[in-house]
């Protein structure tokens, strides 16, 4: 059987106790996120992650298409440049596009 201790908090020292608990993992939770859409990726984890061939891959990496980082004959993908990358050929949805077009002009007149 485990020992069971019970300390007895006021409720402000339990509020304060909570609020350093949560930020604190917050604080580690996004210094793992950055680490991780730093890390470098090889062809196969690159091809996975954007859900392509890896010959595709090689393609755009010759046609300068996708940013890369070759040494030697390796190919290296930032995580964070290729989610740039998927989001930079995004294509706006009709309701972006229209809402674009009514953007009133000096005159107080609609383009």
């Amino acid at each position: 059987m485990a020992n069971n201790i019970i300390i007895q908090f006021t409720e402000t020292e339990f509020r304060t106790l909570l609020k350093d608990c949560i930020s604190e993992g917050i604080k580690e939770t996004s210094q793992n996120k950055e680490e991780v859409t730093d890390r470098l990726l090889n062809i196969k984890e690159a091809a996975v992650f954007v859900n392509l061939a890896p010959q595709t891959l090689y393609g755009f990496t010759s046609n300068r298409t996708i940013p890369f980082i070759k040494k030697g004959k390796k190919l290296y993908f930032k995580k964070s440049d290729l989610e740039l990358w998927l989001i930079d050929g995004r294509k706006d949805s009709l309701k972006e596009i229209f809402k674009k077009d009514q953007i009133k002009t000096k005159g107080g007149k609609y383009e």
